[in-house]
Formats: C-alpha cells, structure tokens, sequence
C-alpha cells in the first residue's frame, strides 16, 4: 500500500476504540500482493482492539460473477467467514475491499450480529471526539449510535 510501503507512513493520526478484526481479501492477497501494510497501519491506529481473525487468508465467497454463477457454495463460504467474524467478538470487521464488505456484511445483517463493516479508510479516517461507528456502518439490530 502507498502509505506503508512507498511513504513510510504507518500512523496518520487516527483514534478509533473498537474491537476490529480484518479480511485480507484475496484479491488483495493474491494479485495485489499487499502483505501486511493494512495491519500495520491498523497496529498503529490510537484506542484500536485489533485481534486477529482466525483463518484470514481464506475467501470469502464473493468473487465477482462467482457469487452468482455459484450461490450455494458462495453463501456456504461467506457462512465460515461470518462464523470466523463473529468468533473474534469484533464490533467492526474492516477491509480494504468493499464487494467482500458488502457480502460478508450482507450475511452479518441478515444474521442481526450487530458487527458492523467499515472499509480500512474509514477506520484510518477517524479521530479522537469523532462519532467511531456511524448510523450507516451499523447493521440492523447493531448499537447505531452507540458511545464509543
């Protein structure tokens, strides 16, 4: 990513006091080849609870025209993943893909988990006094609103 790896820049002042996990999407992974940089930039975000979401690298279904060509097995795949989110206890699952925040958050709506999606920019957006999750970000069922 620019900020980690060509500027150097790792902490761009944010202040978000959530509990986050984080997809690596793969196609970020695979054909991007980011590494790690989102992670580090998330390791330095002030007031982050950043914990690690258990089989990370794996998809999470979506893949573009796969998900409709494929809905079983893509619904089936975004389930693990939605089981793997809702292990961590994260309030937030962030990640720098928005089709994977918006099928995996689909399926966390649709489940009333309350955790809410956010891409990796909104996260590194926030400062301190600034309203953490927004009425948007939270799901059906979520804490809109609430205090951070």
């Amino acid at each position: 990513m620019f900020l980690a790896d060509v500027l150097g820049v790792t902490d761009v002042g944010a202040c978000f006091p959530h509990r986050v996990t984080y997809h690596p999407s793969c196609h970020s992974l695979r054909m991007l080849r980011v590494g790690d940089a989102p992670l580090r930039l998330l390791r330095a975000v002030r007031g982050i609870d950043l914990v690690d979401l258990p089989d990370a690298e794996s998809c999470c279904g979506f893949g573009g025209t796969f998900s409709v060509k494929n809905a079983d097995v893509s619904a089936a795949i975004c389930a693990d993943k939605v089981a793997a989110v809702r292990r961590t206890g994260a309030e937030v699952l962030c990640a720098a893909d928005n089709s994977c925040l918006m099928h995996v958050g689909g399926a966390l709506t649709r489940q009333r988990s309350g955790v809410a999606t956010m891409h990796l920019a909104e996260i590194l957006a926030r400062t301190e006094g600034a309203p953490a999750i927004s009425a948007v970000s939270r799901p059906a069922g979520g804490r809109a609103g609430a205090p951070g």
